[in-house]
């Protein structure tokens, strides 16, 4: 009769450890939060980066600008720092034939852009989105180092040359002409 009473309390010891670790998990994951967006994340298999961006829980980088970018942006244009330098570059499509040119500066295109003045004419609205371009430099092999701001929010676009596409969202730009204090483009579509 001695064994029958050891017995019986080594078999409640699996269940009080499968308790205690829930109890740990229950607490851990409280601890995440007081507002329930940590809880959120982690039911649809995001993680929170330290630079404050999401990352899939399978290992795979937000890499299509549709999350928060390192530096903490929320997408909204209210982060605490520049957002169009910590936001991923817009890319640029180079044209499959580069164009034979004598001066970049062709005065030709539909839309300029001067600096940070508004593009004149203004692009027209997409779905009641509005799209400006930037002019931040000019680079010493006639490139345009650009700034897309769709209703507040900034990104970056690589450097873009003539005969260069840039796809911003729903509008396909066209770089025309590149001067040294202004860039103008076409809207293809």
């Amino acid at each position: 009769m001695q064994r029958f009473p050891h017995r019986l309390a080594a078999a409640r010891r699996p269940v009080s450890v499968a308790c205690a670790l829930g109890a740990v998990l229950v607490l851990a994951a409280g601890c995440g939060g007081g507002d329930g967006a940590d809880s959120g994340a982690a039911q649809t298999g995001t993680t929170q980066s330290d630079g404050g961006g999401s990352a899939a829980a399978s290992g795979a980088g937000a890499s299509d600008g549709s999350s928060a970018s390192d530096g903490g942006s929320d997408g909204s244009g209210g982060s605490s720092g520049d957002s169009s330098t910590s936001a991923e570059p817009i890319a640029v499509t180079p044209p499959e034939q580069k164009p034979e040119l004598t001066d970049a500066c062709t005065g030709e295109g539909a839309f300029l852009v001067k600096g940070e003045k508004p593009n004149d004419p203004a692009l027209p609205k997409r779905d009641d989105l509005t799209l400006k371009v930037s002019l931040e430099d000019v680079t010493d092999d006639d490139g345009a180092d650009l700034v897309a701001d769709i209703d507040g929010t900034q990104r970056p676009i690589e450097t873009a040359h003539v005969g260069d596409t840039i796809s911003v969202d729903q509008w396909t730009l066209s770089v025309t002409s590149v001067c040294k204090d202004s860039v103008e483009f076409d809207l293809i579509d």
